[in-house]
């Protein structure tokens, strides 16, 4: 059962969790801070969990802020990968957890919150990079057109053609790198549904048994009440046969004298 107050080291987790959850709702990926923090919510977390049973909350409670922390962690690292479309594919992916049992500021971002925040830059960092791509094959065609000066069309042509080539290369390896996660993550995903669904069976299962020899078991019940109802009925009526002929003989040999 929780604790009608909360205890001290679960105060200072929740304190530092609505601070992870600020600093990672600014926009501001290279605050090497946060990570730390995340470092320090796990120490908390497990404080949490060792506390005695009079302070410890619940175990759903419990779940919650692992959740939470674990959320702030993938987040952390989609921010370290390369390449801008993977880090877009990678925070879609994202599962925030839910802010149900736990008391939150309410100053501070949801994970949902978050998570469309780092969508809406990773959005604006793909943009920008096609847009600096574009500028500069628009200055390197630009610039073999001044630098060459009496070359021929089909130079120019070739050059454009050429790189034109190696950025459609470039676009198909993101691609394939999306891809490849892409059957990475559904595998995994899978995997997951899968045991889950083997868990729900065998639980299903599991309580049609239960179920099978609760009704046997009641049956059983029914049948010895049944059973032990119609014995003490014999029993009463042959008592009650006993008495009654008791008091005919005692009547008939002790009758009552009169003075």
């Amino acid at each position: 059962m929780a604790p009608a107050v909360r205890s001290r080291a679960e105060i200072r987790l929740i304190r530092l969790l609505s601070r992870c959850e600020e600093m990672a709702g600014l926009n501001t990926p290279d605050d090497w801070r946060l990570e730390k923090y995340v470092g320090a919510l796990e120490e908390r977390l497990q404080a949490v969990q060792k506390l005695d049973s009079s302070e410890k909350p619940k175990e759903d409670i419990i779940s919650e802020y692992a959740k939470k922390i674990k959320f702030l962690k993938q987040l952390l690292e989609t921010q370290k990968l390369p390449v801008t479309s993977e880090k877009s594919l990678a925070n879609q992916l994202l599962v925030p957890a839910k802010s149900r049992t736990i008391p939150t500021n309410k100053e501070s971002p949801t994970g949902k919150q978050i998570q469309m925040q780092a969508s809406s830059r990773y959005t604006t960092e793909m943009r920008d990079e096609l847009m600096l791509t574009e500028k500069e094959k628009s200055a390197g065609v630009r610039y073999r057109a001044t630098s060459s000066g009496g070359s021929t069309q089909n130079a120019d042509t070739e050059a454009i053609l050429q790189h034109q080539h190696k950025m459609h290369e470039k676009i198909a390896d993101e691609m394939v790198a999306l891809t490849r996660n892409l059957k990475h993550n559904i595998m995994a995903s899978n995997r997951v549904i899968k045991d889950d669904l083997n868990v729900i069976e065998k639980s299903s299962k599991k309580a049609d048994q239960n179920y099978g020899q609760l009704q046997t078991e009641s049956s059983r019940l029914e049948s010895h009440l049944k059973k032990g109802t119609n014995w003490l009925l014999w029993i009463s009526l042959a008592l009650v046969c006993a008495v009654f002929m008791f008091m005919i003989f005692f009547i008939r040999f002790f009758p009552k004298r009169y003075s």
